[in-house]
């Protein structure tokens, strides 16, 4: 239960005034006597006309009692509000600075012009609090790291969540602390539509304690709001000037959000953690989520050299390895230029703005390391659009035309989108139509143009695809790292080609620093700057459109959020006060109900010998209906899913001849697939063989068929943790909704194993092999026959097309 929120229990409720109130909107109250409780139907209202609508708002027709219990507690918005406003809100309250800059640009009379600005935020230290406090977070919420391992003699360790990777454990702090990871991300995003100029710069605080599943559902609130920074003009400043001005007044609107945690992350501070005990906790700043031009503008650099390291920009198209800045030097050469002493050679070698910057005083904070991999703008937006497929396009003959030929040329599969246009027409591209195009690419480049161009990006997309993990091993991030090689090895070809002429710029580089990343703060998933940017809907744009739009709008917008927190906060407690009071009467009842039956059998359970433990008031009793209910659950799933697929409980064609299979299907060899099945699964039984041996399948045998099954593929916990189903989908060209249109064939494509090349020690997991493919799979599948036909053996592992295969 967040902090500030009692216990629900009857002693403690007066801290909620406005329940019943509140609860008044949607009907009396649970406790109040039944002859209050009356239902009322419609019809017992009189009507103008039979069968016509009441003479009246039908409400007012209702007896007194149900027509009180219905009735709103508040006769106006304001009065709403006013309830609002009145409920318990959290321990972090919003507070306004103002910063007032002078610039170096004469006004109208004579004077330097100055420019006032606001500031709003809350207290950071507070924020974690309510964060740590939250008993939402109860069981997914830890205190301690931990060091995970995929084999029983912990030789593979896995890295997943922040607790679980080195940075944790390399703090030095006291025996009785408790470290607070922070996790801060900022993005500037605009909030007018069609016209205007209207933008916020919302900074969102959560911590590393919470698993990473949890606190990337904007549901969850497991993300707070910090402030809003100012989005300034500086016009008072010339234009030569502005840009560095603006470096300069970020760093010190950041300083003054993250003031709390400098004497919080040296000395600590009391906090009531969620599952109740109150320990010391230090809040240190430990990942900053951002794009490049804002990791550029975090640490004090111009936007052509790494935030994170010292490399010079033009060695960042090679695969040097460069260790990170270190904080304590840059601060020193920037604390020089403020004092206006001599400019370090550093300054210039490292790309550096003269700021004071915020993260100087932090302790035990290193702000190099704490800038996380942006997998959305790095990978997807960057490497691959931006510079992997232009390359690509232009190594093929026929260009774009080539391109989307192949990709219109493409099979379909319900985890595929299927570019039936191409992608050259296509202008606006999101994170979604990057991340299909990458499961298709290497497929539509395969085989038109240089061989080493096909290995290029096949090493991009199995980078891209590993960096994606939500887990990783020592194995994987090594997997990771021949990723990396291998498209250094192969980029040449496209300076062959005078495709480019060098590879540096900030995106490709920036793939140096995603396995020392993984392995310092944990995987790259759970730093995604998908999840803020997501987060602009909730606590910027949502908020703006119930402003006035007029200047004081982030003010407005700070109001409307604490509205929608104190109403969350409540509506929490609720639920939770519900929930135990229900469960303590469904206890109580229990009690009752088995008092009788524990009072006759006393005398048996005191005549046996077995050891037991006593039963009394410290005794765990846990809900048989529960269990029950959940055990159901569970066997109703694998009893659907006994035989390793699923289908239709009645074909889709229950009666087909097989002329019109092999004529509309195209299975050339069914009829003798299916009569080799028949007397595989026969084997064994003579008699059975010998009937089936006198079986004769014509073109006028009648068989059912089924147009699509499901199969469920087992949980791989680098990419999910729940089993993932996949559908085989076949069916011929049939009439559209309309006379004139007729929607084509649609056929699956398979993956499936060779005995001849794969090795007998791996398992089989899909279907026998015979030429053309045929039905019997390895996976228990005697009721159901499954007719595929070989298009073309796989390469063998090494070859230029095999990638690195994702769930999806």
């Amino acid at each position: 239960m967040p902090a500030g929120i009692p216990e629900p229990s009857t002693a403690e409720t007066h801290q909620f005034p406005q329940t019943a109130e509140i609860r008044a909107a949607s009907g009396p109250h649970p406790e109040e006597p039944p002859s209050q409780r009356r239902r009322v139907e419609v019809e017992e209202v009189e009507d103008v006309e039979a069968g016509g609508l009441p003479r009246r708002p039908w409400i007012e027709d209702f007896p007194g009692p149900a027509r009180e219990g219905v009735r709103p507690s508040f006769k106006s918005s304001h009065l709403f509000y006013k309830k609002i406003d009145n409920l318990p809100g959290g321990s972090a309250k919003w507070m306004l600075e103002v910063f007032e800059a002078e610039g170096d640009v004469l006004g109208e009379d004579g004077q330097l012009k100055k420019e006032r600005v606001e500031l709003w935020k809350r207290d950071a230290v507070e924020c974690i609090r309510d964060l740590m406090g939250n008993a939402a977070f109860r069981y997914c919420i830890r205190y301690q790291p931990e060091r995970q391992y995929a084999d029983p003699e912990g030789k593979t360790r896995i890295y997943g969540n922040m607790m679980t990777a080195n940075w944790w454990w390399d703090m030095s702090m006291p025996e009785e602390a408790t470290i607070s990871p922070v996790i801060l991300a900022s993005d500037k995003t605009t909030l007018s539509r069609m016209s205007g100029d209207k933008s916020a710069w919302p900074v969102y605080l959560t911590i590393g304690n919470i698993d990473k599943d949890v606190r990337r559902k904007p549901s969850a609130h497991a993300t707070v709001l910090l402030g809003y920074l100012p989005v300034a003009k500086l016009e008072c400043f010339s234009e030569k000037r502005r840009s560095l001005e603006g470096y300069r007044l970020f760093h010190k609107c950041m300083r003054a959000l993250l003031e709390p945690l400098i004497e919080a992350g040296k000395t600590g501070v009391l906090m009531t953690c969620a599952d109740g005990k109150v320990r010391r906790v230090y809040p240190i700043l430990a990942a900053y989520i951002a794009d490049h031009p804002e990791q550029a503008l975090i640490a004090a650099c111009q936007e052509n050299y790494c935030p994170k390291c010292p490399v010079g920009p033009n060695k960042r198209g090679e695969p040097v390895f460069s260790c990170l800045k270190d904080p304590d030097r840059v601060s020193a050469v920037l604390r020089k230029v403020s004092e206006g002493v001599e400019k370090p050679s550093e300054f210039a070698e490292w790309g550096l703005r003269a700021v004071e910057p915020f993260w100087d005083d932090l302790p035990h904070a290193n702000i190099f390391s704490a800038l996380t991999p942006d997998i959305l703008h790095q990978l997807h937006k960057g490497v691959f659009k931006d510079h992997l497929v232009s390359w690509a396009t232009k190594a093929i003959e026929g260009g774009e035309d080539e391109i989307d030929r192949r990709f219109k040329a493409m099979f379909k599969h319900s985890d595929l989108r299927h570019f039936k246009n191409g992608i050259s027409l296509v202008s606006q591209w999101t994170g979604t139509e990057y991340k299909a195009m990458e499961k298709v690419f290497l497929g539509v480049i395969a085989g038109a143009g240089d061989e080493r161009v096909t290995r290029a990006v096949r090493a991009v997309l199995d980078f891209i695809y590993y960096a994606h993990f939500e887990t990783h091993t020592d194995e994987t991030l090594n997997g990771l790292h021949r990723s990396w090689l291998g498209y250094h090895q192969y980029k040449s070809v496209f300076v062959e080609l005078k495709i480019r002429e060098h590879f540096n710029f900030p995106k490709g580089h920036s793939t140096e620093h995603y396995e020392p990343s993984i392995r310092e703060v944990g995987t790259a998933d759970g730093y995604s700057t998908e999840h803020p940017e997501r987060l602009h809907i909730d606590f910027a744009k949502l908020a703006y459109g119930a402003s006035n739009r007029q200047s004081s709008y982030i003010k407005q917008m700070t109001r409307w959020l604490e509205r929608q927190e104190a109403v969350s906060r409540f509506a929490r407690y609720l639920d939770l006060h519900d929930g135990n009071q229900s469960s303590h009467d469904g206890n109580q009842s229990s009690r009752d109900g088995n008092q009788s039956s524990r009072d006759g059998n006393q005398s048996s359970r005191d005549r046996s010998q077995s050891s037991r433990e006593p039963s009394g008031a410290n005794c765990l009793q846990i809900d048989p209906t529960t269990l029950s209910h959940k055990n159901n659950d569970d066997i109703g799933d694998d009893k659907e899913w006994s035989r390793g697929y699923h289908v239709a409980k009645t074909p889709a064609f229950p009666s087909i001849p097989i002329s019109t299979i092999v004529a509309d299907f195209g299975t050339t060899y069914f009829a003798w697939c299916l009569k080799d099945y028949l007397l595989k699964i026969s084997r064994g039984n003579s008699t059975r063989t010998n009937h089936v041996s006198d079986i004769e399948l014509r073109d006028t045998t009648h068989v059912a068929v089924y147009k699509q099954c499901k199969v469920r593929l087992p949980a791989m916990r680098q990419v999910t943790t729940s089993p993932v189903v996949d559908i085989i989908h076949a069916s011929p060209s049939h009439p559209g909704p309309s006379p004139l249109t007729t929607i084509p064939a649609y056929m699956s494509t398979v993956l499936a194993r060779d005995p001849s090349i794969v090795s007998a020690a791996i398992p089989p997991y899909v279907f026998d092999h015979k030429k053309p493919l045929q039905g019997r799979s390895r996976l228990s599948l005697p009721p159901l026959q499954i007719y595929c036909e070989l298009i073309s053996p796989y390469r063998p592992p090494g070859g230029p097309c095999a990638c690195h295969l994702r769930l999806a």
